[in-house]
């Protein structure tokens, strides 16, 4: 069974690893550099995204970014992959369902990702 992951990452050579890692594992990617305005897209089962245009960790914005993906995406679970969160209760006070510390292992990536869509 195809599971859809939408993956939001502004950084190019990420973006290209995550789709190799998660492809290779049968999953369909789709890669955005931003989140789109206006869009709901139901059919996602998974956001893994980045905290795009955050120079510095800023828990509003974070939080505030994390409820637009949920927005854009409601049936889909949200992983946040950052450099910028706080590792200890990020997820919690993201609201979202995964957090990963940048750099991160492959290994996690893809353990995190079967996680969520078990």
């Amino acid at each position: 069974m195809t599971r859809r992951i939408v993956l939001i990452e502004d950084d190019p050579d990420i973006a290209a690893l995550v789709e190799e890692v998660l492809v290779e594992r049968g999953h369909e990617l789709e890669t955005r550099s931003e989140l789109p305005e206006g869009v709901i897209d139901r059919e996602a089962r998974l956001v893994i995204t980045d905290l795009v245009q955050m120079s510095a960790y800023d828990p509003d914005a974070a939080r505030t970014w994390v409820a637009r993906v949920r927005v854009a995406f409601p049936a889909a679970r949200v992983m946040v992959a950052t450099a910028h969160a706080p590792a200890a209760s990020a997820r919690i006070a993201l609201g979202a369902d995964a957090v990963l510390t940048k750099p991160f292992d492959i290994f996690t990536l893809a353990a995190t990702v079967e996680s969520l869509l078990a």
